[in-house]
């Protein structure tokens, strides 16, 4: 954002909303199952923003990726609270349940009572976890309303933060929510994911929730997969089970699958070996006991299209937090399992080849080679960890994935993790009290980052580098703020901050950005433009004088004869008077006498026109 001239606007930049799960360290997976409630929100404003009612296709698109060891539940929600499909294990009967439970979803609700709907999806938990991960899948598209009441509504919020979330966090719930409207509540919805560990995203598209659905999937699920480039994939010995799902646009041909050394394969011509589900936007394929050998799929090539296996040869990787701090770099680890335990097998770990690729808005990075050689990160050399650091200055702010990739002899397994970056401090710009000046106030994320351990530096910076130092005070709290004079500079400067400091569990951050550009507007000097050069003129030619002018230049060079002054007024008035009289008729005689000479020259002239051009004058005048 700008802040352009005079105009001063608030800017609040890099806003990080909520209290979070500090996401100090990357976790080892605990290969847990995974219990999962889904509530859905069926309010009359999902006419609006779901008139398609894609919340159908996308759960059932959920509920065909969910493995058959979990437990998982739908609940969906308006006024009032419906168990839409029980709670119970997943498998094939509860799949075909779901599926048609999930035809009658819609937009009937007068109201939208998320408070309930926690409450009663998660009343059976209790105490921590044992034997499931414990997941909730919040999908909204409102603001907390249960009566025409707005003070009940805020109470009803107010219950949510205050009682149900302390609650959710005690018992290790992620709650993943999406905001399926810019009219949700956005901050309830990322404070609800960000203090639980959870996921949250916007979408202003129904269209894009199978997409979402497949990421909140991926994080729930945690899902063995294999590779998939240019539409082929690879299946080994140890795959016992595959679900491939293809996205296609409306009016896509159908999809074909082509097995090894087969023929191709569609949803008409199906064998008993494979489960083909076609819905709105995309095809799940389910293939029992799969052949080994590269498959292929005739379809358009999506980057959201994926494999996923089922198998005893797993790849276990580092839980990636949902959220990184921007300048925190995190030791990242894989490895292989078989049957559950750890492989140590040299002849099977000197042939794997472990790559790291991320992809975020600035495009897709190069992959990074995952080494068991002993070196920082990795704990021991040939102990079957391949490791390397991930995150620091490499990863810009906002959304990003993580691809992890392997190869051996005989195998390829891929694992995807989506994460946010979000930065250790957040800077806020707004007008101060005198005319032209701003305010700046740099505060850490708490619950990200020890406040104590906070050292800022802020200075401006323009295009060719130049920096301007500015002075933030800090206080016991690790927040600085200082004063810009916008009437102290012109032209577009950067506001570039560097922050040392370190995370609560005491990692180091390194941090340095420009989040925010302003404009000066100091005065330009006034511009005196210098007088133009006098030049002399040159001086008039000399031109030869007239008898005439001679006599009259005489005249004017002759003084005048003084005049005598009298004594008594009365004759000088008189004097005056006599002149003045004199002078007005003699002026009158003088014209009367000018007036009689021309008319008579011009009679002599008419009258020497009419005379013969050789007769003398003299003749003439002797004539009249």
């Amino acid at each position: 954002m700008k802040m352009r001239g005079g105009w001063i606007f608030p800017v609040l930049i890099l806003v990080v909303l909520g209290l979070g799960a500090p996401p100090t360290q990357a976790k080892p997976a605990t290969g847990e199952k995974a219990d999962v409630r889904i509530l859905i929100d069926i309010s009359g404003s999902m006419k609006k923003n779901d008139p398609g009612n894609l919340r159908r296709p996308a759960l059932r698109l959920l509920v065909g990726l969910l493995p058959t060891d979990t437990r998982a539940g739908v609940w969906t929600f308006g006024q009032y609270v419906n168990m839409q499909i029980p709670l119970g294990q997943v498998d094939a009967a509860w799949k075909r349940k779901a599926r048609n439970e999930s035809k009658k979803i819609g937009s009937p609700g007068q109201r939208t009572n998320i408070e309930m709907a926690l409450q009663r999806a998660s009343e059976d938990w209790e105490g921590p976890p044992t034997l499931y991960r414990r997941s909730l899948i919040l999908l909204t598209d409102g603001m907390v309303d249960v009566s025409r009441n707005k003070a009940k509504n805020k109470a009803s919020r107010q219950q949510i933060l205050n009682k149900i979330l302390p609650r959710l966090k005690k018992m290790e719930v992620a709650v993943n929510t999406i905001a399926l409207s810019e009219n949700a509540d956005h901050e309830l919805m990322r404070k609800l994911a960000e203090a639980t560990g959870g996921w949250y995203e916007q979408v202003n598209d129904a269209n894009q929730l199978q997409r979402v659905f497949l990421r909140i999937f991926e994080k729930v699920g945690k899902p063995d997969a294999v590779p998939l480039k240019d539409n082929k994939f690879t299946i080994d010995d140890s795959i016992t089970e595959a679900t491939v799902l293809v996205f296609h646009k409306p009016g896509a041909k159908p999809t074909q699958l082509i097995p090894p050394g087969g023929k191709p394969i569609d949803a008409e011509s199906v064998p008993d070996s494979i489960s083909w589900h076609r819905d709105e936007g995309y095809d799940m394929l389910t293939i029992s006991d799969p052949k080994s050998g590269e498959w292929r799929i005739r379809a358009e090539v999506d980057p959201d299209n994926r494999v996923m296996v089922v198998t005893d040869l797993k790849m276990n990787t580092t839980d990636l937090p949902n959220r990184l701090i921007h300048g925190q770099s995190l030791p990242f680890l894989v490895s292989f399992t078989d049957h559950g335990k750890r492989i140590r097998k040299k002849a099977f770990l000197n042939v794997v080849e472990a790559t790291a690729q991320q992809r975020d808005d600035n495009g897709e990075s190069e992959p990074r080679p995952l080494l068991d050689d002993g070196k920082d990160p990795d704990p021991k050399a040939g102990d079957g960890f391949f490791s390397m650091r991930f995150g620091g200055e490499s990863l810009s702010s906002g959304n990003g994935e993580l691809i992890i990739s392997a190869k051996g002899r005989t195998f390829v397994r891929e694992k995807r993790m989506s994460y946010e970056v979000v930065p250790p401090v957040t800077l806020e710009v707004k007008p101060g009290e005198i005319p032209n000046q701003l305010l700046l106030t740099l505060t850490p994320v708490a619950d990200l980052v020890d406040p104590a351990s906070v050292k800022s530096q802020v200075w401006l910076e323009t295009v060719e580098g130049d920096q301007i130092p500015l002075d933030l005070k800090q206080d016991a709290g690790g927040v600085s703020q200082g004063s810009l004079d916008i009437t102290t500079f012109s032209g577009v400067r950067k506001v570039v901050v560097s922050v040392d400091a370190k995370t609560v569990a005491g990692e180091s951050i390194e941090y340095l950005d420009a989040p925010v550009e302003v404009e000066g507007i100091m005065p330009q000097p006034a511009v005196v433009e210098p007088k133009p050069e006098q030049v002399a003129e040159p001086a008039p030619m000399p031109v030869a004088e007239s008898p005439a002018e001679a006599v009259e230049k005489k005249r004017a060079e002759e003084p005048e004869p003084a005049i005598e002054e009298e004594e008594e007024s009365w004759l000088m008035t008189a004097v005056w008077l006599g002149g003045g009289n004199l002078l007005l008729l003699l002026a009158l005689g003088g014209g009367f006498w000018w007036m009689r000479r021309r008319s008579q020259q011009g009679l002599v002239s008419l009258l020497d026109e009419e005379l013969p051009e050789n007769k003398p004058a003299a003749e003439v005048k002797e004539a009249a």
